[in-house]
């Protein structure tokens, strides 16, 4: 048990959440983030490592990716967990909108996967989650460009599972419904989040998943009970 495990997306939310939990779980979690100041107060008051790394940024995940490695050695476990929600009529969406939610919440997953994959797969151990939606499980209206960007997370997580567990390396998915965070403010778009699960919920079933050490959860899914309404 244990071990060091990047989260991305850690400043708020379920990742930071996440940081939380990985803490009491006996786990060496580092904190990343866009925001420098949101990293450097966070990590200072919970005692972990923290550095600012934009996922949108191939060369920022590339630098900050090999500094993490240098300063803390190898690293057991990634949680690709930041991302950013678009919602509307397709047609009303700019380009700089939908490249941006594409940058951060496929292309960010994937090139961040492959700055830490590497070393795990030479050590033939490793741990790589993703934060998905059920958005990749189901299609429904004005969420085309967000559920574009996490259907492929859902298929690249899916070929990484089976490509990298005879190798033994866990790639999973984890398929969260509404969270009460911030996600949906910053997109300008008002939710009843007094239906969803909390981040901490949504934590608790990704460290679960982190610590089973002996088994891949295949696209876990989970939505408070009162999201049913």
């Amino acid at each position: 048990m244990g071990g060091i495990i990047v989260v991305t997306g850690a400043t708020s939310g379920l990742g930071l959440a996440l940081v939380r939990q990985l803490i009491v779980a006996g786990y060496q979690p580092v904190l990343t983030g866009r925001n420098i100041e949101k990293v450097g107060s966070l990590a200072a008051e919970l005692g972990v490592a923290g550095y600012q790394m934009d996922v949108a940024d191939a060369a920022s995940i590339q630098q900050v990716s090999a500094q993490i490695v240098d300063d803390l050695g190898a690293v057991d476990g990634l949680i690709n967990n930041a991302g950013i929600w678009l919602e509307g009529d397709f047609e009303t969406y700019s380009t700089a909108q939908i490249l941006q939610v594409m940058d951060i919440n496929t292309t960010g997953t994937i090139l961040t996967t492959h700055a830490f994959l590497p070393d795990m797969l030479s050590r033939g151990s490793g741990t790589v989650i993703n934060t998905v939606s059920t958005g990749a499980l189901y299609c429904r209206k004005l969420i085309s460009v967000y559920s574009a960007s996490k259907w492929a997370i859902r298929g690249f997580t899916g070929c990484m599972e089976v490509e990298c567990a005879p190798k033994g390396v866990r790639v999973m998915g984890f398929y969260p419904g509404k969270i009460d965070s911030s996600m949906y403010e910053t997109a300008g778009i008002e939710r009843d989040l007094e239906i969803a699960m909390t981040p901490e919920q949504g934590a608790e079933m990704v460290v679960t998943m982190l610590q089973s050490e002996g088994m891949v959860w295949s696209q876990v899914s989970g939505r408070a009970i009162s999201d049913y309404q």
